[in-house]
């Protein structure tokens, strides 16, 4: 989310052969995208630890389904998305897989 903040913030990227340079300083400098960046590199590290302690068949739907949830959520108070019921519906439906997986 601190991406998609940084990258509203830049006014988007174009990455034209133009302005590609400026356009990756800009991006490199934004305190969002930084930010963004580290909590990536951070969730990377964590990650390296579930995995090593845990079955992937597990934790990897319940990762997945995390980050859609929290993503979902986010992006609709942060940047206003519309979620639809349809959309909501899809996240009950993945929550009872992840709860079905969780107890096996």
């Amino acid at each position: 989310m601190l991406l998609k903040g940084g990258v509203e913030k830049l006014g988007g990227l174009s990455l034209s052969k133009a302005h590609i340079f400026a356009d990756l300083f800009r991006a490199a400098t934004n305190p969002f995208i930084i930010g963004g960046l580290v909590l990536y590199g951070l969730s990377f590290i964590v990650w390296l630890r579930v995995l090593s302690t845990n079955d992937l068949s597990r934790v990897y739907p319940i990762f997945v389904t995390f980050v859609f949830i929290i993503t979902t959520i986010g992006s609709a108070r942060l940047f206003g998305e519309h979620i639809s019921a349809i959309r909501i519906a899809g996240l009950a439906i993945t929550i009872v897989g992840i709860y079905l997986i969780a107890k096996s």
